[in-house]
């Protein structure tokens, strides 16, 4: 890879190893301490610098760029209490894997007393701040060192298993000047791409032979952009795929070996088990029994913290997903398809998908005259009006993604969330995958309660003129809180009253909330105005302008009827 030789000021140093790197964008909330690298962005053109209101939001629009994009973000937040900020969001990159770059200026706290304002008491080690939740971290405090630091950085955040990476750069660092440094692109390192013939033969013997198997995909898949592969694999095999919890969005939910979500499935009559890209966890469970039914359990994924951590793996491939699929492939052969046991499956299959087609449509109309809207009839709506190739951004718990057309066509909607649990995700993360992918459709489906976690994030769709369409599920609910607190019990599900759940009193109007900070939209409080008003959205879109839909719906599930809240007041 090319390599020159610059001279400049630290954050001059910083700067051409972004543009080096491709770097288009760089999130951030500006601070002082940073001045020096923002100093950078007149002198080193290449970089837009994108401004957003509040850390978190800062780091939820580069995890968006980076999974539509399929590039390694640039972020930069502020200091020690900008970091602490974003740690919600950088919590559910971390979660997810995804590439990106965190810096911060670093402050000396060392010739300070007991408190420095917005940096670090004396002693406190920023890496602590992160430890948890980055990959990687360093500290730089020589201006000779940035173009390195920073090229391992782009290393370690693009090499399987992916994730974000930190970087605190001290103030002197980034303003000292005449500083020479080689810059030079990073690239993620490969892995092994022929893995171990023996094992993959044995578990093509596995799956050619079983009677009852099931794949479960997870995020890897998608993180190693094998999508395609994965399906190649299961249609030949006649093999029914399950997902992780909340890991939609690795496999086709309306392809017709899609069988649900595993954490809602019996997983006593498999005899073969594949976890592709799938992280085991317990739910919390002191022991985890999954698939002791199984024959065999067999783990390929990336990620080595994730496999076999659970229950017991009798074949596993820690590698490329993608590599470990193609290899997988090869050794299907045409007269295996005539085994009569994959011809069952593939027809009880094609049997099983037209028979839960026909209970969602059925679902849905059911519902098309309720008032308020629920929200079945609201995501079938958006389904059939929006337009194809949709990239979905989703802050939903309870939404009913299971109704969208989400694939890996061209023409195929998307769906893009995390599964880190951190609330504040969605309009960070719809600016984001606007910029990483603009030539295709956002919308951003989100929650009422979820908007207000990152509301100033209207204000950047705004600003960029990114044709965003929000459309927010309204319930006046913490939805996901109260069906919770009903399933615990106690007095709240025998009084019917479930504290801190209820966001009316007063009403939040979204359409204004949007409208405040340059945002046109409208309120859809019957079910006759939905299509109307989707279509008006795409239309707003289609011209280059973020347009709001703020839906009306009606709570599901126990405690629906319930907006008890203890008023107070100050002064009576």
């Amino acid at each position: 890879m090319s390599k020159k030789k610059v001279t400049g000021t630290g954050g001059e140093l910083l700067m051409h190893q972004l543009v080096a790197q491709g770097v288009e964008y760089a999130f951030t909330n500006t601070g002082s301490a940073e001045a020096g690298f923002f100093d950078a962005f007149l002198t080193v053109p290449g970089v837009q610098p994108i401004l957003l209101l509040a850390e978190s939001l800062v780091l939820s629009a580069a995890d968006g760029y980076a999974k539509a994009a399929k590039k390694t973000a640039f972020v930069n937040v502020h200091l020690a209490a900008g970091t602490r900020q974003g740690s919600g969001q950088l919590q559910n990159s971390y979660f997810d894997g995804t590439p990106m770059v965190v810096t911060a200026a670093l402050r000396d706290n060392g010739s300070f007393g007991d408190h420095n304002t917005l940096g670090a008491s004396g002693g406190f080690s920023q890496m602590g701040a992160v430890e948890d939740i980055t990959k990687n971290r360093w500290e730089v405090t020589d201006a000779r060192g940035i173009p390195m630091a920073t090229r391992r950085a782009f290393k370690e955040a693009m090499t399987m298993p992916t994730g974000p990476v930190y970087l605190a750069f001290s103030s002197p660092a980034l303003d000292q000047g005449g500083v020479e440094g080689t810059i030079q692109a990073a690239r993620g390192l490969e892995m092994a791409q022929v893995p171990n013939g023996g094992t993959i033969e044995k578990i093509h013997d596995a799956l050619l032979n079983a009677e009852n198997p099931l794949i479960i995909a997870g995020p890897d898949v998608r993180i190693a952009g094998a999508q395609n592969e994965l399906l190649e694999l299961v249609e030949n095999y006649a093999l029914p795929v399950a997902v992780g919890f909340f890991d939609y969005g690795g496999f086709p939910m309306k392809h017709p070996n899609y069988v649900g979500m595993i954490d809602a499935m019996s997983d006593k009559k498999y005899d073969v088990v594949c976890c592709i890209g799938y992280r085991q966890n317990t739910r919390a469970s002191a022991k985890d029994e999954k698939f002791t039914d199984a024959g065999t359990v067999i783990g390929i994924g990336q990620d080595p913290a994730m496999m076999g951590n659970t229950f017991a793996l009798d074949l596993d491939v820690w590698g490329d997903v993608g590599h470990t699929l193609r290899a997988l492939n090869g050794l299907w052969k045409p007269d295996h398809a005539n085994l009569a046991h994959i011809q069952k499956r593939k027809m009880g299959l094609a049997e099983q998908s037209a028979a839960r087609a026909a209970k969602q449509a059925g679902d849905a109309a059911g519902h098309a005259k309720d008032n308020p809207i629920h929200p079945i009839y609201l995501g079938d709506a958006m389904a059939r009006n929006l337009a194809e190739n949709t990239m979905l951004v989703s802050e939903n718990f309870r939404a009913s993604d299971h109704l969208m057309p989400f694939g890996y066509g061209e023409k195929d909607w998307s769906l893009l969330r995390t599964a880190g649990g951190s609330l504040g995700y969605g309009l960070g993360g719809a600016i984001g995958a606007q910029l990483g992918a603009p030539d295709r459709p956002v919308v951003l489906s989100i929650g009422d309660g979820g908007v207000m976690y990152s509301s100033s994030g209207f204000w950047t769709m705004a600003r960029y003129s990114l044709p965003i369409l929000t459309i927010v599920w309204n319930n006046m609910n913490y939805q996901t809180v109260r069906t919770n607190f009903a399933a615990w019990g106690g007095n709240m599900k025998a009084q019917n009253r479930y504290p801190e759940t209820f966001l009316g009193d007063p009403a939040i109007d979204f359409v204004m909330l949007a409208k405040s900070q340059g945002i046109e939209g409208e309120h859809v409080y019957e079910p006759g105005e939905l299509d109307a008003a989707l279509q008006r959205g795409k239309a707003a879109q289609a011209a280059g302008a973020p347009y709001l839909i703020d839906v009306h719906i009606t709570n599901v599930g126990d405690g629906a009827d319930s907006n008890w809240h203890q008023k107070m007041a100050m002064h009576t």
